[in-house]
């Protein structure tokens, strides 16, 4: 499985998307989805006769990881190197990372050719990344905070210090005042001693960490 460096930032799409282009009277749909893992990006693969059904190929590629990138491409059928390897080559020319990419194609009656198939895919991967766009991603974990409304500017405070202000934290003001924000993987060495000192110190009531990472946008 690709290696995942938690503390690096990679570029993704910044949505998923399916857009669609007609070469030849071959419609051609490139699907844009994020893949964090192998396993997922084929389960993505496998359902995708079921959302284009009667379609005669699903071509795809994928380029999973964050250091050590894993990379795969599939002809699905289409002779050998005509539909994988240009929707491979578009990830990377994007530079894409934890991306599959899959162009679904309903054949026309037309044949296009090895060179032709090459550039339908390659110009319908092209067509589906910038439809999607790509933006700068990092793995956050998100962290829930409780304080009493004694010690809410102490901790608001050490928060704006550390690079979270108020547009990043959400608060909610009840009984104590409970806050919620992301913190990327990277930042977490350097405020979670802090954190932890406030809470033996009871300048925090509650500290939660959670427990799997994920990649959001990186602000």
């Amino acid at each position: 499985m690709a290696e995942v460096d938690q503390n690096l930032i990679f570029v993704a799409p910044a949505k998923e998307v399916d857009v669609e282009m007609t070469v030849k009277r071959s419609r051609f749909i490139g699907s844009v989805r994020i893949a964090l893992d192998p396993d997922g990006a084929s389960e993505m693969i496998k359902r995708f006769p079921e959302i284009f059904p009667r379609a005669n190929h699903h071509c795809w590629a994928y380029r999973i990881g964050t250091e050590n990138i894993l990379e795969h491409c599939s002809d699905a059928g289409e002779p050998a190197g005509t539909a994988g390897r240009p929707i491979l080559g578009m990830l990377k020319r994007h530079s894409l990372r934890n991306t599959l990419l899959v162009v679904t194609r309903y054949f026309g009656g037309v044949k296009l050719g090895v060179r032709g198939l090459i550039d339908a895919y390659g110009e319908t991967a092209e067509l589906a990344i910038k439809e999607a766009g790509t933006v700068e991603m990092e793995f956050s974990l998100s962290l829930d905070l409780s304080c009493t409304y004694e010690h809410s500017k102490t901790l608001i405070s050490s928060l704006k210090k550390w690079g979270f202000g108020e547009d990043r934290v959400s608060a909610l003001y009840g009984e104590n005042v409970e806050m919620s924000l992301y913190v990327p993987c990277s930042s977490k060495a350097d405020i979670a001693p802090s954190l932890e000192e406030m809470l033996s110190r009871g300048l925090l009531q509650k500290l939660e960490w959670g427990k799997a990472p994920f990649p959001r946008p990186r602000v």
